[in-house]
């Protein structure tokens, strides 16, 4: 008799909250921030038994959590991670995720729920999230069977990277602890970033296009970033004067002599003349929300860019193209005859030299209460050259676009589409949790400071050395000049005065005081030698900064006392507009 023997595979099972925490480590997350509530419970289960894996952030409100993923993916690359309670925590993350959505970023967010059993039922903190995050994601599932998780996670990721969005797993509490059989694998390995091929005829026509300009202006955004080499030789090459968005700040470096600054309010004179003045905008890895307020909408157009929905989105295209700004920029560098040097090169170069020179006066004002631009004169001499800086939104934004003198080793971010105030403080964990040994700053106005200042309590939890700069005036600085403007009065925009180098001490983090550059100066020393957290409370003027999108300069356009009014009211000196300055060069 032969006795056959049947041979029996034991398989592993987990929770399938663990095999969910698997697949976020696959792909490569290593932190995650929330907040635990009663619907976590099963989630917060697993990420302690995987502590060696993956470090859980504890914030101080949810809305600092999804902040602080959204920045993790701007700075990064990578996808971030966040979770909400049911009911109050799902809320609580709306703000981030749209600033995740407005700037196109990876991101995911894990909503928890009520047990399956409550769900439909009016439950204590039940409710239907779905529909509540419908317009702000790329992918929003419930799970109700667990075997699906791992694989819903997976799927959820790969499309929060392929359409650069927020992706929504919504997991009830029981689910994530019943167990299933540990044998999914993820498609991390699997995952490879690409971009469209642009097509060469399409460089030659553009090559023509550029030939035939007089005055052709460079317009590039974030996606020149892995292109800085390329960038500054298309320029140099085809002799363009550049303009960059805020968000693009840093793909060229800032002492360059072509680079005319950035565009609109927080943006400079050079770069708004150059913008009146060309004939051909090239557009390259820009998706500009203002393009249809400063563009000529008649002006010829070159638009490069791997979303095809950006292209023409803001200015009618001449020409289109999908693809890479660095392969596209490389074939026209090759395929390009050099141009000759022009007066319109010339006169940009000139033109942003006196903005320079006007810029360095404001920085060594000594006028008191001082004026806020002393303070990047300090952060220009002081920070590391690879340091990161996270610019909070409002005229912390003005400052940092015109006077932060990048070289191209540092990082910064903002909430650029979206424009939420409060993303300092969240986004300086992000920038020290992602790069732990380069130096970080915020830079928040002290109406953007107040809004996640809790989140100063995060930083002193798990000890990061950020330096967080205050600089307070007392106002929502950049609304009431939008009042002055629009309403010729303000109302609701002052601000009850702070100390805010007492809430850091209250919570841990050292304080400092300044209302000299001098002051300033000396507490960015100490800040940098200190090992946990700082705040700088920065006791400045409440100026009015010149208006870069509403220049009244130009006797062509405005009165001789309209601009004798708009020069004293800034102090303008030495710049003549460029039109003048192309005068003088052909005369």
């Amino acid at each position: 008799m032969i006795a056959f023997l049947e041979r029996v595979y034991i398989v592993e099972k987990i929770q399938a909250a663990e095999a969910l925490v698997n697949v976020l480590t696959d792909w490569g997350v290593d932190h995650i921030y929330g907040i635990p509530g009663s619907s976590t419970n099963s989630l917060m289960k697993a990420l302690k038994k995987n502590e060696d894996k993956i470090k859980y952030i504890q914030v101080r409100h949810e809305e600092g959590g999804a902040l602080a993923a959204s920045v993790d993916a701007k700075l990064t690359g990578k996808i971030g991670v966040c979770f909400g309670s049911g009911g109050p925590g799902h809320t609580h993350l709306i703000n981030g995720m749209y600033d995740a959505k407005f700037d196109k970023v990876p991101m995911l967010v894990i909503a928890a729920s009520t047990h399956s059993k409550n769900l439909t039922a009016d439950y204590f903190q039940e409710m239907d999230p779905v529909p509540l995050y419908t317009d702000v994601s790329v992918y929003n599932r419930m799970v109700l069977n667990p075997i699906e998780l791992p694989r819903v996670i997976d799927q959820a990721i790969r499309t929060a990277y392929r359409d650069r969005g927020v992706a929504v797993v919504h997991v009830p509490v029981d689910i994530g602890y019943t167990e299933i059989e540990n044998t999914y694998t993820s498609s991390a390995n699997a995952f490879e970033p690409t971009f469209p091929q642009h097509r060469q005829e399409d460089i030659h026509k553009a090559l023509d296009l550029i030939k035939e300009a007089k005055r052709p202006v460079l317009f590039a955004g974030r996606g020149t970033h892995h292109a800085r080499e390329e960038l500054k030789a298309f320029s140099e090459k085809f002799k363009l004067p550049v303009i960059l968005t805020f968000l693009g700040k840093g793909a060229m470096d800032d002492a360059h002599p072509n680079l005319m600054g950035q565009l609109g309010r927080l943006g400079s004179k050079p770069s708004m003349e150059a913008v009146e003045k060309t004939d051909l905008l090239i557009m390259i890895g820009a998706e500009y929300p203002f393009g249809r307020d400063y563009f000529d909408q008649s002006v010829k157009s070159i638009q490069v860019n791997i979303d095809p929905v950006a292209l023409g989105k803001r200015l009618p295209s001449t020409l289109g193209i999908m693809g890479d700004s660095k392969a596209v920029m490389r074939d026209l560098i090759e395929l390009g005859e050099e141009m000759p040097e022009t007066n319109w090169l010339k006169a940009n170069q000139i033109n942003r030299v006196n903005w320079l020179n006007w810029i360095h006066t404001l920085e060594d004002s000594n006028e008191y209460p001082m004026r806020p631009e002393p303070i990047m004169k300090a952060l220009n001499l002081l920070a590391d050259d690879d340091a990161i800086f996270i610019i909070d939104v409002g005229n912390n934004v003005i400052l940092s676009s015109r006077e932060l003198m990048f070289t191209g080793k540092q990082k910064h971010t903002t909430s650029g589409t979206f424009a939420t105030m409060g993303i300092g403080l969240p986004g300086g964990i992000a920038a020290k949790l992602s790069y732990p040994e380069r130096e970080v700053f915020t830079l928040s106005g002290d109406g953007a400071m107040a809004m996640m200042m809790q989140e100063l309590i995060t930083q002193v939890k798990y000890k990061l050395p950020i330096i967080n700069l205050v600089m307070a005036n007392d106002s929502y600085g950049f609304i009431q000049v939008a009042q002055e403007t629009e309403n010729n009065e303000t109302f609701g925009v002052d601000l009850l005065e702070v100390d805010y180098a007492k809430f850091a001490e209250a919570v841990g983090a050292k304080g400092y005081t300044a209302r000299t550059y001098e002051e300033v100066y000396a507490a960015i020393e100490d800040a940098k030698k200190q090992d946990l957290p700082t705040v700088i409370d920065i006791k400045i003027a409440n100026i009015t900064h010149l208006p870069g999108h509403a220049l009244v300069l130009d006797s062509e356009n405005f009165s001789e006392e309209s601009i004798e009014e708009f020069i004293a009211k800034f102090n303008v000196k030495e710049m003549p507009v460029l039109r003048e300055i192309l005068n003088s060069l052909e005369d």
